[in-house]
């Protein structure tokens, strides 16, 4: 009897933010190759401590972490979550930052919520691959999402400068391929215990120094990119 209700309850669950994800409005269109880290300043942040069942409803309404990573994939016990508060033309907004590591241990997804659209950005992720040795450490960018729309990206692309090249039917997006690790280190105080256990070459830190500093200084991890790539976005923004 109990597991039928935890059934029920759980079905009526994702039956109601089912239709919360459908009811909501449609998301402004992007234009030109924006970066929101480049158009706002950091002012202050907090962390947030939620629970396994809020990020797990986040999930399941948020179109772009759906996209990038099932329910199931995630490791819960380690997801890391910062709100932000940043300067856009003078004004204040908030800014939601999310570090979802998958239980793969090879990939995190990062998503970022703004509280107004930062040129017409209001939702924006990424799904990081990173591997960390005695001799190598990558951070490769293999997918990305702009308000719901999700551009697989298998190498660096260079498609574009502006949105004039994409045609009258997409928009240009930029975005970071490889990120520079001596950088990340040393550019967010909140991470100075991984990353200085990374920077005297202790590899099992690397991983949670690169994934302190994308939640909580994204704005720094910003001017760490090694090699910056844009794609023609041909998907209309949706919901």
């Amino acid at each position: 009897m109990r597991k039928k209700l935890s059934l029920l309850v759980g079905l009526l669950l994702v039956g109601a933010y089912a239709a919360y994800a459908v009811s909501q409005p449609k998301l402004p269109e992007v234009k030109g190759c924006v970066n929101p880290f480049r158009e706002v300043k950091p002012v202050e942040k907090a962390p947030e401590n939620w629970s396994s069942v809020r990020v797990f409803t986040k999930i399941l309404v948020s179109k772009d972490l759906r996209s990038l990573a099932k329910p199931w994939e995630v490791d819960y016990k380690n997801v890391k979550i910062v709100k932000h508060v940043v300067d856009y033309n003078g004004e204040r907004i908030e800014m939601l930052a999310m570090g979802i590591p998958l239980k793969d241990k090879k990939h995190i997804v990062f998503y970022y919520e703004f509280s107004k659209p930062v040129q017409g950005v209001k939702t924006r992720a990424y799904l990081l691959e990173f591997s960390v040795s005695n001799t190598e450490k990558r951070l490769t960018t293999k997918a990305i999402t702009t308000n719901g729309e999700v551009t697989p990206l298998s190498s660096c692309k260079h498609e574009c400068t502006s949105d004039a090249d994409c045609g009258y039917f997409a928009d240009c997006v930029s975005y970071c391929c490889d990120y520079n690790w001596g950088c990340m280190v040393g550019c967010c105080g909140d991470c100075t215990f991984p990353c200085g256990a990374c920077a005297r070459r202790n590899v099992w830190a690397c991983g949670e120094c690169l994934y302190c500093v994308i939640v909580s200084c994204p704005l720094c991890a910003t001017g760490c990119c090694d090699e910056e790539g844009t794609y023609c976005d041909y998907l209309a923004p949706g919901p």
